[in-house]
């Protein structure tokens, strides 16, 4: 597996710069351990925020604390799945959220519209969808703590770590 498209990694780009196209955006941390994302189609915007890691990923569920437009491919294909979000509160705090399912044929999960709306209902001010699927895996203190749709941990070219 290779990266969709624009990587981060402590602070230099691992493939070079693309920009965003399609439903396509950049979401990651910056120097200061904020989130940051959104499309960029100039290098020189994304450098502006200084990220330090990051991935690309589709789609964008909030901006600025409105609902973003959810293309419709994204609400149907599948419609309920694993998820893994994450979204910002106005002081900078990070909410991740991982849902489980135990397939992605549609049957169990969440939509991406519910995940959207619960954040907005949170007060969550930016939100960005990370990945679905067997994907959707949360690890804390070396330990497995969710169900992984495909019963153990799927190799991804991406992910995003946290240490105290």
């Amino acid at each position: 597996r290779y990266p969709l498209s624009t990587t981060v990694m402590d602070g230099k780009y691992v493939n070079g710069f693309q920009a965003s196209f399609k439903d396509l955006f950049f979401v990651g941390l910056n120097d200061a351990g904020k989130l940051v994302g959104g499309k960029f189609f100039d290098k020189s915007s994304l450098d502006r925020l200084q990220p330090q890691f990051g991935a690309t990923f589709v789609p964008v569920l909030l901006q600025n604390g409105q609902k973003s437009v959810i293309p419709a491919k994204w609400k149907v294909s599948p419609k309920r799945a694993p998820r893994t979000v994450i979204g910002n509160y106005k002081d900078d705090q990070l909410l991740i959220i991982v849902v489980d399912g135990y397939n992605e044929g549609g049957s169990s999960g969440a939509t991406l519209e519910e995940l959207q709306g619960r954040m907005y209902k949170l007060g969550i001010v930016d939100a960005y969808n990370l990945d679905g699927g067997g994907s959707s895996s949360l690890i804390v203190n070396n330990r497995v703590v969710n169900n992984p749709s495909d019963g153990s941990l799927r190799p991804v070219p991406t992910h995003f770590l946290f240490y105290k």
